[in-house]
């Protein structure tokens, strides 16, 4: 009977996740953490305490990339991240997902064309880091805060004193219509009052991820108000847990697992929107329901191993 609950409590755990966009929720449940507004508008001179700021020195194969931009002395922070998304975009471009550690991720992206937003954000972490750009990493949602989704990065900007949104993936961003770049939450409230004052930026013409400029409002219209913060930036330093790269040898699942269960695995702090208050609670929700089932089969399974060792104790006394 202990053997056919964790049997049928693994099978329902099993069921919830999948397809990926399931898993994927189930892992942003374990690892949220509801925001308020004063979550979202710090500078980099005063990093939460709890943001996992990224301190390593950036790999030899990132410090060669930076070196090989014709970045010039005085340019801005946004126009040396652009001259990095100009070199990555200008090539075919093939999609689908890398699922790797930071330095590899970078090398099939040059050499492949292959990535996907959480793989351009990623990189473009190490980029800015390298670079020493101030850099964050948000996410919008379109299904309760699940894998069905994109990730774009921010950079602080020391010249215009404030952070830009930047979506390389998509080869984009945007400004207002006095041409001041935009920071996520600026472009949010445009989206939301004056959506006709938004101008589009395009990287590279050929490159741009979406049919026009209404397209592209349109699907960050929709995925805004389920907005989240990715609350840290440490992607050198994950990479190098060695219990992070024992896992990811394995499976990119077993990565994440291994990092939740670390408590090092990237927290996600969700922007407060009336809008999405009930996929917040379901999400809270969500989180309760999966770590239960995990409890219960950690109890049953340690029941099951002692009824094994008693009846083998048994069965030698009687020997």
């Amino acid at each position: 009977m202990i053997a056919l609950g964790i049997i049928i409590s693994c099978a329902y755990l099993f069921s919830i996740a999948t397809p990926s966009e399931e898993a994927a929720r189930i892992r942003n449940s374990l690892v949220h953490q509801p925001g308020n507004a004063d979550d979202f508008i710090w500078n980099p001179s005063s990093y939460p305490a709890d943001f996992k700021v990224e301190t390593a020195l950036p790999p030899l194969y990132f410090k060669q990339f930076i070196e090989s931009l014709p970045i010039e002395p005085g340019m801005s922070e946004v126009d040396k991240f652009l001259l990095a998304a100009k070199k990555i975009l200008d090539r075919e471009r093939r999609g689908g997902p890398i699922m790797s550690n930071t330095v590899e991720a970078l090398k099939i992206m040059q050499s492949e064309g292959i990535g996907w937003c959480s793989d351009y954000t990623q990189v473009f972490n190490g980029i800015a880091h390298a670079m020493e750009i101030p850099v964050r990493e948000w996410g919008i949602s379109f299904d309760g805060y699940s894998g069905y989704g994109h990730a774009f990065n921010e950079i602080f900007d020391k010249k215009l004193g404030k952070w830009v949104f930047i979506d390389t993936f998509n080869a984009f961003y945007v400004s207002n219509s006095e041409g001041d770049p935009l920071s996520v939450l600026e472009f949010r409230q445009l989206l939301n009052t004056s959506p006709n004052q938004l101008v589009i930026n395009k990287i590279i013409q050929e490159q741009f991820g979406f049919k026009d400029n209404a397209a592209a409002l349109d699907y960050y219209q929709r995925g805004m108000p389920q907005l989240f913060l990715i609350w840290a930036n440490d992607v050198f330093s994950y990479d190098a847990n060695p219990l992070i790269q024992l896992a990811g040898s394995y499976s990119r699942m077993a990565e994440q697992i291994t990092g939740i269960l670390l408590g090092i695995n990237q927290e996600i702090r969700l922007y407060p929107d009336p809008h999405s208050l009930e996929q917040q609670n379901e999400l809270l929700s969500l989180k309760y329901k999966v770590i239960s089932i995990i409890l219960l089969n950690i109890v049953l399974g340690i029941l099951f191993l002692f009824i094994l060792v008693k009846m083998f104790n048994r069965r030698i006394g009687h020997g």
